[in-house]
């Protein structure tokens, strides 16, 4: 294939280190340049609970609010989660304590 022997020629020139550093680049213009791609992408790592709200918005490139905005078209709920009980605890001893 074309495409294989060109990725080896940029390779053998020394434009890229390997493989890996060319699909990294090449990721990040077709991310750049599709930007409904990168609102899918963090879409799907936001509802497979892998990332935060504010990280998948920022993966997204947006603003959380335009990113609650995109979640709502495409019918997922926010989901917000709640602080463990010793996290909690501990933030309402130092708010009492002052």
């Amino acid at each position: 294939m074309i495409l294989e022997k060109e990725i080896d020629a940029l390779i053998k020139k020394g434009v890229y280190k390997d493989k890996k550093a060319i699909y990294t680049d090449a990721l990040r213009f077709f991310f750049r340049y599709r930007p409904e791609i990168r609102i899918e992408a963090a879409t799907e790592l936001y509802k497979s609970r892998e990332v935060s709200l504010s990280k998948a918005a920022e993966i997204a490139g947006l603003d959380i609010e335009s990113f609650k905005e995109e979640l709502a078209r495409s019918g997922l709920k926010i989901e917000i989660e709640a602080p463990d009980k010793k996290t909690l605890e501990k933030g309402v001893s130092v708010l009492l304590s002052k």
